[in-house]
């Protein structure tokens, strides 16, 4: 047997089946939402007023949030107890080679490409992109797009980068946390109420101000902390904490049925409605889709099972469908403007342009995924101290969902 056999044989295992169905469920939503977004900005018919719309997509990403505060914690905790430390090296090394190769391509086709070539022009955000050129660039070099799109218009087709960037800050730091801070939950705990804490406050200290110049800032630093929702992902990291240290009676109250119910009915509510919008505050989403992911994760009795091998590849490119929509999106609508002269006004056309938006989203994903994606993702696995995701998968085949959630959760 050789050496890297015993050690892919040795090496402990994690796979929460469901996950990757959430992931495409969650990218398919920031999708719609910007395929109305998109229409405003060329100034076509649109509903991107309607709150619901209007927040769909900020829905899909506090859900990326949170899934990622969950699954990463979790890794970082198995990690932990089965060496006694945790390889920051090792894990900066895999954020690498699965965020990078894509967020800086995409930076390279928003900043340097696309905008070379008219048909790719989105109405004033394309004049105002040389304008702002020097200061942008340089902030999404250094993955801070938040603190770009707080001050300054948007970049088209890299405004998806934003959360990219939060959660590469989240990355940076939370390894070390982990590692050194032994009271983890207090710690989980206090980002969120420092995060809530903060939102409230400037935002009351700037309306309470009456200088203009410095309302200015306060908008900046408030849309600044807006779009950082790290406690976002700390909510993920305490779901991942109550399943890794099995508190059996928390979770026997998430996994209750009526709790089940309770929670995907407040959540559609939340989702297709304008009740409780605009959000300043995700928290509350947050605690929602946390307990949706504890139980389609780990549950065995989950009342919503979203496990099979479409979702598993669907899952496996949503990132790229995350990166790539919005350049989609604008071919789908150029080519039927061009073709048959509308301007989405009407159910038929609307209709032609999700659905060309969506194949064409899902074509370009998968393009990316196969061929540029995967050559970072195989030299990932090889700096993988806990095995998980589709490496696990492929062992599992043909075992029940019961073993699959037995062995991903130890219950």
């Amino acid at each position: 047997m050789t050496k890297k056999k015993k050690k892919e044989e040795s090496q402990v295992k994690v796979y929460f089946p469901g996950l990757n169905g959430l992931r495409f469920f969650a990218a398919m939503l920031v999708v719609f939402g910007h395929v109305e977004l998109l229409k405003e900005y060329h100034g076509y018919s649109n509903i991107e007023s309607n709150l619901a719309v209007y927040e769909s997509g900020r829905m899909g990403v506090t859900f990326f949030f949170v899934l990622s505060g969950f699954l990463i914690s979790y890794l970082l905790f198995a990690e932990k107890k089965t060496t006694a430390t945790i390889s920051i090296r090792k894990f900066y090394i895999r954020r690498v080679l699965r965020i990078w190769p894509l967020y800086f391509l995409l930076v390279i086709l928003a900043f340097f490409v696309l905008p070379r070539i008219p048909f790719f022009d989105v109405p004033k955000l394309s004049a105002d992109l040389p304008v702002y050129f020097r200061y942008t660039l340089p902030l999404f070099a250094l993955f801070l797009p938040q603190l770009a799109l707080s001050i300054y218009p948007p970049v088209p087709f890299a405004e998806p980068l934003w959360s990219i960037g939060v959660e590469e800050q989240f990355y940076l730091l939370w390894p070390v946390l982990v590692k050194h801070i032994k009271r983890f939950l207090a710690l989980a705990v206090g980002i969120i109420i420092a995060g809530f804490l903060i939102k409230q406050l400037a935002f009351m200290f700037a309306s309470q101000s009456r200088d203009a110049e410095a309302v200015k800032y306060w908008n900046y630093f408030i849309n600044y902390f807006y779009f950082t929702r790290i406690e976002c992902m700390a909510v993920g990291a305490i779901g991942a904490w109550l399943v890794f240290k099995k508190k059996r009676a928390v979770l026997k109250f998430i996994y209750h049925p009526a709790t089940q119910l309770s929670v995907y009915a407040l959540t559609i509510c939340f989702l297709v409605t304008e009740a409780f919008k605009p959000v300043f505050n995700y928290t509350i989403y947050s605690v929602l889709f946390c307990i949706i992911i504890l139980n389609i994760a780990t549950n065995p009795r989950s009342l919503i099972k979203v496990e099979s091998r479409a979702f598993t590849f669907l899952g496996n490119i949503s990132y790229s469908i995350y990166m790539l929509h919005e350049i989609a999106i604008k071919i789908s609508m150029g080519l039927l403007t061009r073709v048959y002269g509308t301007t989405f006004n009407d159910a038929s056309s609307n209709m032609a342009l999700y659905a060309a938006s969506i194949a064409l989203t899902l074509g370009l994903a998968i393009l990316s995924y196969l061929f540029y994606e995967r050559k970072f993702l195989r030299l990932k696995t090889a700096f993988a101290i806990i095995l998980s995701g589709n490496d696990v998968r492929e062992k599992q085949e043909g075992l029940s969902e019961s073993t699959k959630a037995t062995l991903a959760t130890g219950f």
